[in-house]
């Protein structure tokens, strides 16, 4: 059995959170997302692109509607 260890990457409160909230679903939209934590586009934004870059999540741009 692997030992638990402490991953400073996820063990942020909001990266914490946006990780829980989005173990359950395929995608989520970026909004909801930040409503959900309450906090600014620009932060959640920094907290994405640490979890990204550590591959726990993927984060892709929608196309606008024509």
């Amino acid at each position: 059995m692997t030992e638990p260890r402490y991953d400073a990457v996820i063990h942020a409160p909001n990266r914490l959170q946006i990780c829980a909230m989005l173990a359950a679903v395929d995608s989520m939209e970026f909004s909801r997302v930040r409503e959900s934590l309450g906090v600014s586009d620009s932060v959640l934004s920094k907290h994405l692109k640490v979890l990204e870059g550590a591959g726990y999540v993927e984060v892709t741009k929608a196309r606008g509607a024509s």
